[in-house]
């Protein structure tokens, strides 16, 4: 669903009501608080583009009577969809094996171990980058780095 633009700024504009009274009563001038809308506003419009400008890939859905239901994506770019059977993998990594480019293959079997985990609870598990800090115990702007640099690595 997308974002409701008269909904967030009716709740937008309720919750500044409350806060510029909190705040001239914890003594804040006119001037900060202003300075503190301002701030408030541009990271609305930024949440707002962001959910206007982002839509989550789909995951491809099989019905019980083996049929599959594809999201539009799918149907404009068969790219996206891949297909294999888990069962021929042996060991957490034997994925690496079924990667049709030679080059990117062989990157990223040179992968340090701890790298090639996080790939794959990423990319092959599905786990989001906050899952996976949860997982490791480390924090979301750790994993995004980690990630960042595996990328381009693999580039």
């Amino acid at each position: 669903m997308g974002f409701n633009y008269a909904k967030e700024r009716r709740k937008f504009e309720d919750e500044w009501v409350k806060l510029r009274k909190q705040y001239r009563e914890t003594g804040f001038s006119e001037e900060g608080i202003a300075a503190m809308r301002t701030y408030d506003e541009e990271v609305f419009r930024q949440q707002r583009r962001f959910d206007n400008h982002s839509q989550e890939l789909p995951t491809e859905d099989f019905g019980e009577d083996g049929s599959e239901n594809r999201t539009s994506l799918f149907e404009k770019f068969e790219s996206l969809a891949v297909t294999f059977d888990e069962s021929s993998f042996e060991g957490r990594y034997a994925w690496v094996d079924s990667v049709s480019d030679p080059k990117l293959a062989a990157k990223l079997k040179r992968l340090k171990e701890k790298d090639l985990e996080l790939l794959t609870l990423y990319a092959i598990d599905g786990y989001s980058q906050p899952e996976i800090a949860r997982l490791l115990c480390r924090g979301q702007a750790t994993i995004s780095e980690k990630l960042t640099r595996i990328k381009k690595l693999l580039k």
